[in-house]
């Protein structure tokens, strides 16, 4: 009995894959060379929600090899004058973080 062949054009293939792939939000780490996020989407995208203060205090000040003037991946951890706000480099930053998320004290609160 011969085999039935009923050809898919690659776009309908392309298509199908991209919308499963977001779905599932796999986004390929070079995605995000070049990419460059606020304070306000890094803690949303790397730092489950915490405040911004919460990251400059517990990420930025105990880590400072963060902040891109030690070679870190961080313009401006705390908006100094003369800049726009802080700038993080996504591919760096998700990098840093994913080696780093269990040096970091989730649990820790900012005083009052």
């Amino acid at each position: 009995m011969a085999q039935l062949s009923i050809p898919i054009p690659d776009e309908q293939i392309n298509s199908a894959v991209m919308e499963i792939v977001k779905k599932m939000n796999l986004v390929p780490a070079d995605d995000l060379k070049g990419i460059t996020w606020s304070i306000d989407e890094f803690r949303k995208k790397c730092c489950g929600g915490k405040s911004a203060n919460w990251v400059r205090t517990f990420i930025f000040d105990e880590f400072p090899e963060t902040d891109y003037e030690n070679g870190g991946w961080c313009i401006a951890p705390h908006k100094q004058a003369g800049t726009r706000g802080t700038t993080i480099f996504a591919y760096e930053a998700t990098r840093w973080m994913e080696a780093h998320k269990y040096d970091i004290d989730w649990n820790a609160r900012l005083a009052n």
